[in-house]
């Protein structure tokens, strides 16, 4: 084989193996996809983790039956919850978001670690969360 034949062959490779990327293209991650549902027993909460290279936005439309609070924890904080049953602290929280609201969620992010965190904050009840649209992780 000719040396401009095996630099074809690796330099082909190199680009099905998403090997080069465009400095104008910006990715996007799915963290949960449209049509997605759960649901929350009391007090119970459920955590989708994510990590981010630079500030991001998360966005989508979702509902819930009895009422919701929405978080953003590090891992240390998802711990404590994990432990406490309880959030002690947060990056950020959408404060009680009331039962059958459809809520679009809108929330920057910095560059780490994190936890999107929903809580049934309803003690005896359990809620159902639904997803309208995905929920989109993409850079600012």
């Amino acid at each position: 084989m000719s040396v401009v034949a095996a630099i074809g062959v690796i330099g082909g490779a190199y680009v099905l193996s998403n090997g080069f990327h465009p400095a104008s293209k910006s990715t996007t991650d799915v963290l949960l996809p449209k049509d997605s549902y759960y649901s929350l027993p009391g007090n119970q909460y459920n955590a989708i983790d994510f990590i981010t290279k630079a500030t991001s936005r998360i966005t989508g439309t979702f509902t819930n039956t009895l009422g919701v609070i929405v978080y953003i924890l590090d891992p240390v904080q998802l711990m404590a919850l994990n432990h406490n049953g309880t959030v002690g602290s947060y990056q950020w929280s959408s404060g009680l978001i009331a039962n059958l609201t459809v809520d679009n969620l809108t929330v920057v992010v910095a560059p780490g670690q994190w936890a999107l965190t929903f809580f049934n904050p309803n003690v005896l009840n359990t809620t159902i969360v639904g997803f309208y649209t995905p929920l989109i992780l993409a850079p600012t």
